[in-house]
């Protein structure tokens, strides 16, 4: 009779399994490590007890560009933020405009931050001028302002004529001041924008193609003008 070959036993595959469990738990441990992204959903908080104003500007309101986004993006940090909407913005008043931002500004500390945008750079900083000579802010960022009258728009000459602008006062307010420009501003002249930013020694970021950062012109986000803020925001006091 012939023998029966004996069937060779199964290998054994455990140690494989093991090995791959081993090398998953490693991958896992690894993925923790990792510093989370740093974004709006994971710094929830982290600027609480800031204050942001945001002044818009000529012929605009708190709804437009991107001043609701910006809101939105500080807001979700922890911030609080007050867009003011500026009085009979398309036939504006330097003196009324004045009366509103003394009437609707309550914080004037370290912890509280201005944003403005066009117009409304010149009138915040005819108002921040005048404050008390110890007052100090947090920060100032401006976008696409101007101190010199604007040859396209005469009408708002009674803004940039009187007061004069105070450079010196408004450096003293705050070492952290920054200006946003645009090269192809077709109604803030670029070369306005940045004599503004060297008479405020501030920080400049160009923007090439920026146009006046209006919401027709595809600014409903400014995330320059987010990034510049929050870093200022989260820096350590002077």
């Amino acid at each position: 009779m012939r023998r029966r070959q004996r069937e060779a036993p199964p290998p054994k595959l455990w140690p494989r399994f093991v090995l791959l469990g081993v090398l998953a738990v490693i991958c896992a441990l690894v993925m923790l490590w990792q510093p989370a992204p740093r974004t709006t959903e994971n710094m929830s908080g982290d600027l609480g007890g800031k204050q942001v104003y945001i002044v818009h500007g000529y012929m605009a309101s708190p709804g437009d560009h991107w001043f609701g986004w910006l809101k939105s993006q500080l807001e979700a940090r922890g911030a609080r933020v007050t867009i003011l909407a500026m009085p009979d913005s398309s036939d504006p008043d330097p003196a009324a405009w004045q009366r509103h931002l003394q009437q609707s500004v309550e914080r004037q500390d370290s912890d509280s931050y201005f944003v403005a945008h066009s117009l409304g750079c010149i009138a915040l900083l005819h108002y921040l001028q005048s404050l008390p000579a110890d007052t100090h802010i947090g920060g100032l960022l401006l976008v696409a302002g101007f101190s010199a009258s604007l040859p396209t728009i005469p009408q708002l000459d009674t803004f940039t004529r009187s007061p004069a602008l105070d450079a010196d006062r408004i450096i003293g307010l705050s070492n952290q001041r920054a200006v946003i420009a645009s090269r192809n501003d077709d109604a803030v002249p670029y070369a306005l924008t940045v004599d503004l930013s060297r008479q405020l020694q501030a920080q400049l970021s160009t923007v090439e193609e920026g146009g006046h950062f209006l919401g027709r012109e595809g600014f409903t986000t400014l995330p320059v003008a987010y990034d510049l803020l929050a870093a200022m925001m989260s820096a350590r006091p002077d």
